[in-house]
Parts: structure tokens; C-alpha cells; sequence
């Protein structure tokens, strides 16, 4: 396990996710937000700043088949169901690439489901084959650790926070399940497009 970055209460640890996790102490953490492989990185290609590009995350994002695949998201969800504390709970981001079999692997672990939000993309890429629909949203998963648990959901700031880019939430009204926020803006990505399969 590298240390990549550290900060006064923040440190960033580059390498294989289920080693990294399994570095961790049991029961230690209150929340997880994972934003698995996608298994996208087959000879896909997609559309960036206008122009065709493939989809060629890096070796760890090719995908080795359904069962394999499954495989691997029990493991690391195992792993992250260890290091969850009690009334911990896990949020897991995805598109259907890959989401579903997320689902069953949460469920194979034990996970006590809370809601599916839809992260619609106002200004999604489009889809340059013509032949499909043009894929706007991610799915993001919210789950408990323990159906027994009793985990943190700050009600009042989710109702009556100001959330000026989802352009879908009203003030003072419930957070609902569908969010409408852009893709990342490319100050976001000012340090280039790095994803690892990591934590």
C-alpha cells in the first residue's frame, strides 16, 4: 500500500483496491464512495471534446467475462463490508456496464439496501454510432452495512441546503432520487483524466 497524498486529516492510498482495504482495520470507516471498473476498456469508444476516442482506461478497467467480473466486485465489496463500521454505509457509482452486477454483489455481501439515486447528465456526451440512445445518467447505489444499523442521513440540509447545479431540487422540498448535475467541468480535471483501480 503507497501513500500517494497526505494532508492534514486526508490521505490518498495508490494502489490494487482489495490490498489497500485489506491494509485496513476492521470496523473503521463510516462511509465508502466507490467508483468501480466499469469493464469498459474493450475496444469501446466514446465521444470526447466532439470527436471519436476510445475508451481505453488502462488495463484494469478490461473486463474478463460476467463470472469474472462478479468475482471481483464480492471481493472488494467483501472488503469494504469489513472495514465499515456498524452503521456504516457504502455508496457505489456505475452504468449499466457494470452496475447491476454491483447490485447482486452487495446483496451476495449482506448489504442492506437504501435507495438508487439516477445522476442524470444534462450535458452528456452523444452518441456517435446513431443506433442507440444517448447515455445520460449513472446509477449510484446506497447501502448499509447492517440492516440492524442506524446510518447518518443529515435530512434537513439535504431538504433545505441550497444545491445550485442539480437544477431538478426545489427549495425546501425533499432531496429526491433523481439529481441532474453536469458532467465534470474540465477545472475538475485539472490534473488530467487519472482513474486507477483503487482506493
Amino acid at each position: 500500500m503507497v501513500e500517494y497524498f497526505h494532508s492534514n486529516n486526508f490521505v490518498l492510498y495508490k494502489g490494487d483496491c482489495i490490498k489497500v482495504l485489506q491494509g485496513l482495520s476492521e470496523n473503521s470507516i463510516d462511509m465508502i464512495f466507490a467508483d468501480p471498473p466499469y469493464f469498459l476498456s474493450n475496444g469501446s469508444f466514446t465521444c470526447r471534446s466532439g470527436k471519436r476516442a476510445s475508451v481505453k482506461k488502462g488495463d484494469w478497467d478490461i473486463g474478463h467475462g460476467s463470472i469474472k467480473n462478479l468475482e471481483f466486485h464480492i471481493e472488494w465489496l467483501k472488503e469494504c463490508k469489513r472495514v465499515l463500521k456498524d452503521n456504516g454505509t457504502i455508496w457505489v457509482s456505475g452504468t449499466y456496464h457494470s452496475i447491476y452486477q454491483c447490485r447482486v454483489a452487495l446483496e451476495i455481501n449482506g448489504y442492506h439496501f437504501l435507495n438508487d439515486i439516477i445522476w442524470f447528465k444534462p450535458n452528456a456526451a452523444p452518441n456517435l454510432s446513431c443506433r442507440f440512445f444517448t447515455a445520460s445518467h449513472e446509477t449510484l447505489i446506497w447501502a448499509r452495512k447492517d440492516k440492524k444499523g442506524k446510518h447518518t442521513f443529515y435530512y434537513n440540509l439535504m431538504k433545505n441546503g441550497k444545491w445550485k447545479e442539480d437544477s431538478l431540487k426545489k427549495d425546501g422540498t425533499q432531496m429526491r432520487s433523481v439529481w441532474s448535475i453536469g458532467t465534470p467541468k474540465p477545472s475538475e480535471k485539472l490534473f488530467g483524466n487519472i482513474r486507477h483501480k483503487s482506493l
